[in-house]
């Protein structure tokens, strides 16, 4: 599990409507909320190689309505210092998810993708790729 303040794209989490940011324990502790549902979100990073990033790379990018036929059978297979990074925030009953590609360039991750949301069956749908 990553920490979701140390996520690039925390700023865009705490901006979402549907999302809520409590602190606890002194501050020390955040947590984040999916609304309609009142699901925790938790947060984690993958990275993955080049043909695999490359891969997500397209999936995110097609159109809504063939989503799930685009992911198909995929899952990125996780190692360990890879040129590609996802950001992944899924609420702990499936039914949000935010991802955000990076890919490794000037020595650091820099994102390829925006933030992109996800709710109901599209989420649930992305989430099995992880």
């Amino acid at each position: 599990m990553a920490n979701i303040k140390q996520l690039q794209m925390w700023n865009s989490i705490c901006a979402d409507a549907r999302i809520s940011v409590s602190k606890s324990l002194f501050g020390l502790r955040t947590t984040a909320v999916y609304n309609p549902t009142n699901s925790v979100i938790d947060a984690q990073t993958i990275e993955m190689s080049p043909a695999d990033g490359e891969q997500l790379n397209r999936i995110l990018s097609t159109n809504r309505e063939k989503l799930v036929q685009a992911i198909g059978n995929f899952r990125p297979k996780p190692i360990v210092n890879g040129n590609y990074m996802a950001e992944v925030c899924t609420s702990r009953d499936k039914a949000f998810l935010a991802i955000l590609l990076h890919q490794f360039a000037r020595m650091s991750y820099e994102p390829v993708t925006d933030v992109l949301t996800f709710e109901g069956d599209e989420a649930r749908a992305v989430g099995q790729m992880f």
